[in-house]
């Protein structure tokens, strides 16, 4: 590995440069996993060390305009399922973790339930 210390900077060359990217990967992914936005930073830092023609960050999710957020209770009533499962469609319904519980915009929800409709 090498890494250079620069004054205000780090310069990273070989295998440095791909344990960084492997670190980033674990970190976004951990963030997904989990229900937590990717910060812009770390999102940019990814596409910065990514390899040329290539990029190691998943495309940005939609956001929803409604600030209205609902929990999972209220989710799975409206989605007509179990909580568990309504805890499953969280983070595909751009639910966000806090406090340990799961808030999902109610306008995702319902834009679900209407593509669900369609189908």
């Amino acid at each position: 590995m090498s890494a250079q210390h620069l004054d205000g900077a780090i310069l990273l060359t070989g295998d440095s440069i791909t344990a960084l990217r492997y670190a980033l990967r674990v970190a976004i992914a951990a963030r997904h996993r989990n229900g937590y936005p990717v910060p812009a930073e770390l999102a940019g830092l990814a596409a910065a060390v990514a390899e040329p023609g290539r990029t190691d960050t998943e495309p940005k999710r939609a956001q929803h305009t409604s600030e209205e957020l609902i929990d999972i209770q209220e989710a799975a009533n409206m989605l007509g399922c179990s909580h568990r499962q309504a805890r499953r469609l969280a983070p595909h319904l751009d639910g966000r973790l806090h406090a340990g519980r799961w808030l999902i915009p109610r306008a995702a929800v319902t834009e679900h339930l209407k593509g669900r409709a369609a189908a």
